[in-house]
C-alpha cells in the first residue's frame, strides 16, 4: 500500500471515529449517571439507537453478566433488568456495528442496604432516582402495558397477568414471599403516599411507599399494633415504625421474610455481639453462646438473639422473652 493511500484510509477511519464520538450513537434513557438504587438491586436499563448503524447493544455488568440486545426496525427502545450487588457497580454499554463498538458507555450504579451499614448510605456522587415516571412510563408504553391492572384485595389467578410481573418477577423468586406481594397486590403498599422520612420523594413516582411503612402494614397486622400498644419497652425499628428494615416486604429466603438470619441481622447493628459469647456465664466459666448451637425451646431452630429477645416489644428490661431471668433460663434449662 502506497502512503498517499495509506493516507487517504487512516484519514476516513479518523473520520469515522470522530464521527461516532461526536454522534449520539445511542441514546441511554435509565438509569441516569451515578444513580442510587434501593433494596432489591433491580436495575432497568433502558437505551434507545440514534444511528442507523447500530445493530445491537451489548449490556455487561462488572460481574460479567452480559446480554446482547438486537435491534429491529420500527421499535425505538430496548430494555434488560438486571439483578446488581450491593455497592458500586459498573455497567458497560456498548453499541455494535458489524461485530465492532461503535461507541461504549457506562453507567455507575450504588445499591444501597437497609441492614448492611457499609452501604446504608450512597456516597455524595450519587443522586436518587425513580424508573416510574410520567415521561419514563410514556417511553415504556411503545412494548409494555404500563397500567395498574390489579382489582384492590383480589389475588390474580394467573400471577404473569400482573402488568408488574414481566420486569419484577425475581423479586418473589424466594423461599417465603409475603402475601401482597406474591399474589402481585403491588399497590397494597406502593400507593403513590409518603411519610415523615421521605417527604422530598411526594409527587416524583405514583409507586412510592411511606416511610415509615408501619401505617402501611398495620392495616392488615391490627392483633401486633394492639399486642404492641401496652408494652413498656420497644426496639428501635419497630418503635420507628420501619418494619421494612428488619424484613423485606416482598420474600426471603429466611423465615418471617427477615433480610438476613436472625444473629446476621442483630448484629449488623448490635456489632458488640459478633464475638458469639454474650453476657450471661455459664457454670464452666464460659460465656453463653448466642449461634451455631441448637435452640431447645424452639425445635429445629438454631439459637439466635431472638431466642431471648423480643426484637419488637417486651415488658421485660433488654427487650427479654420472659419477665424474669429464671423463667427465661428454663425454657432451655429444665433442669
Amino acid at each position: 500500500m502506497n502512503d498517499r493511500l495509506r493516507r487517504c484510509c487512516l484519514g476516513v477511519l479518523f473520520f469515522t471515529v470522530a464521527l461516532y464520538a461526536t454522534d449520539p450513537v445511542l441514546e441511554i434513557t435509565q438509569p441516569k449517571q451515578q444513580a442510587v438504587v434501593h433494596d432489591e438491586a433491580l436495575v432497568t436499563i433502558v437505551v434507545a439507537p440514534q444511528h442507523e448503524g447500530v445493530k445491537s447493544v451489548i449490556l455487561t455488568t462488572d460481574t460479567n453478566n452480559t446480554v446482547t440486545l438486537k435491534m429491529h426496525s420500527g421499535q425505538s427502545h430496548y430494555c434488560h433488568t438486571f439483578q446488581l450487588h450491593l455497592g458500586d457497580n459498573n455497567i458497560s454499554i456498548a453499541a455494535i456495528r458489524d461485530k465492532k463498538v461503535m461507541k461504549a458507555f457506562t453507567r455507575q450504579i450504588f445499591v444501597t442496604s437497609k441492614v448492611d451499614k457499609a452501604y446504608r448510605y450512597a456516597p455524595k456522587k450519587y443522586e436518587k432516582s425513580f424508573f416510574h415516571t410520567d415521561a419514563q412510563e410514556k417511553v415504556c408504553s411503545h412494548c409494555h402495558d404500563m397500567r395498574v391492572n390489579e382489582i384492590p384485595g383480589v389475588a390474580f389467578e394467573d400471577v404473569s397477568k400482573s402488568n408488574c410481573f414481566g420486569c419484577h418477577k425475581e423479586i418473589n423468586f424466594k423461599k417465603y414471599a409475603h402475601a401482597p406481594s406474591i399474589n402481585w397486590l403491588c399497590t397494597s403498599c406502593h400507593n403513590g403516599k409518603t411519610g415523615s422520612f421521605n417527604k422530598a420523594d411526594a409527587n416524583v413516582t405514583k409507586f412510592s411507599v411511606p416511610d415509615p411503612i408501619a401505617p402501611v402494614c398495620l392495616k392488615c397486622h391490627e392483633k401486633k399494633k394492639k399486642l404492641w400498644k401496652g408494652k413498656r419497652f420497644h426496639h428501635e425499628p419497630a418503635d420507628s415504625g420501619r418494619c421494612n428494615k428488619c424484613h423485606n416486604p416482598h420474600a426471603s429466603n429466611n423465615f418471617n421474610y427477615l433480610r438476613k438470619p436472625a444473629w446476621e441481622l442483630c448484629t449488623g447493628c448490635h456489632k458488640d455481639k459478633i464475638d458469639g459469647g454474650h453476657v450471661v456465664k455459664t457454670f464452666g466459666r464460659k460465656m453463653h453462646p448466642t449461634h451455631k448451637v441448637k435452640d431447645p425451646s424452639r425445635k429445629g431452630k438454631e439459637l439466635s438473639c431472638v431466642s431471648c429477645h423480643n426484637p419488637h416489644v417486651s415488658n421485660a428490661p433488654f427487650m427479654l422473652q420472659s419477665d424474669s431471668l429464671m423463667s427465661l433460663c428454663s425454657r432451655c434449662h429444665k433442669k
